[in-house]
């Protein structure tokens, strides 16, 4: 059976990042597209689009002229008046690997996050979600490629399960891994040293499965901005992280370094939360040396 990504569309101009990211991840995952769409048909802000037209419109956006048709293309428009229980709701249907989401605006950016059709997908769905947000607008019909990705980890088994996720695509031994734990500063550099010997045992595990990593200790107060300062100096392609790590936040939905590292993140981040199993979708597909 072959996989599905799902790309939520809504006829902005943000649907072509999206796109753009969804086509190399569905690459990587030997994967097809599935773009979705949902209208209210109780909706009394004016008459609705006929289904064949948004239809059309919807493929017509993803044939990008001058790049490869996204495989196994199909677009659908679903009638509800709660767009993230509709989305959810296909995505379980079509037993989605991901879910790959444009956020909105900078000025909006919080409001994406938080309480919005974002949030929610994140933080109720059961599959790992790709927040695409407002600087990667230069990827938009660009033909990206998503290699060299960056795993924020910080010692917890909860921060270590997005690795599983990777190792899971059936194309993962195109990834080349930087893995970076940020630490508090020490006089006696304790927790730096202990980090970079878990880090080290880590990256043999990957290189086994024949997947390119490295490994970097960085000791500093905010990890977030590390993250972020990581992208262009180590020529970051995409961020993948859980939603919460050690700390186990809960004040937040995404918790305090995720919503501040997709809000300034130059590239697509993604997010798997504490709820979210290794989809056996995904790893029964993988082809990896035992």
């Amino acid at each position: 059976m072959t996989s599905t990504i799902l790309v939520p569309v809504d006829g902005s101009d943000k649907d072509a990042r999206a796109l753009a990211v969804a086509a190399d991840l569905a690459e990587l995952a030997d994967a097809s597209l599935i773009l979705a769409r949902v209208r209210n048909p109780q909706s009394k802000s004016g008459p609705h689009e006929p289904r064949s037209a948004m239809l059309q419109a919807m493929r017509a956006r993803a044939e990008v002229p001058g790049l490869p048709v996204p495989r196994g293309l199909t677009c659908e428009v679903l009638d509800g008046d709660d767009v993230p229980n509709a989305l959810l709701g296909l995505a379980e249907r079509v037993n989605a690997i991901a879910v790959v989401m444009a956020t909105r605006a900078p000025r909006a950016i919080d409001r994406a996050i938080h309480g919005s059709v974002a949030d929610r997908v994140v933080r109720t769905g059961s599959r790992p979600v790709v927040l695409v947000p407002p600087r990667t607008d230069y990827m938009a019909n660009r033909d990206v490629h998503l290699r060299r990705g960056l795993v924020p980890v910080d010692g917890s088994t909860m921060a270590l399960s997005v690795v599983d996720h990777l190792l899971a695509l059936r194309n993962a031994h195109e990834l080349d891994l930087l893995l970076l734990q940020v630490v508090p500063p020490e006089p006696n550099h304790g927790r730096a040293q202990e980090s970079e010997q878990e880090l080290t045992a880590l990256v043999e595990r990957f290189q086994a499965r024949g997947v390119r990593a490295d490994a970097r200790v960085v000791e500093a107060g905010n990890p977030a901005v590390v993250i972020v300062d990581a992208i262009r100096q180590d020529l970051i392609d995409f961020i993948a992280m859980t939603t919460r790590g050690a700390g186990g936040i809960v004040r937040t939905v995404l918790g305090s370094v995720a919503t501040a590292v997709v809000r300034s993140s130059e590239v697509p981040v993604l997010l798997v939360t504490p709820s979210v199993p290794i989809l056996s979708q995904v790893a029964n597909r993988a082809r990896l040396p035992t």
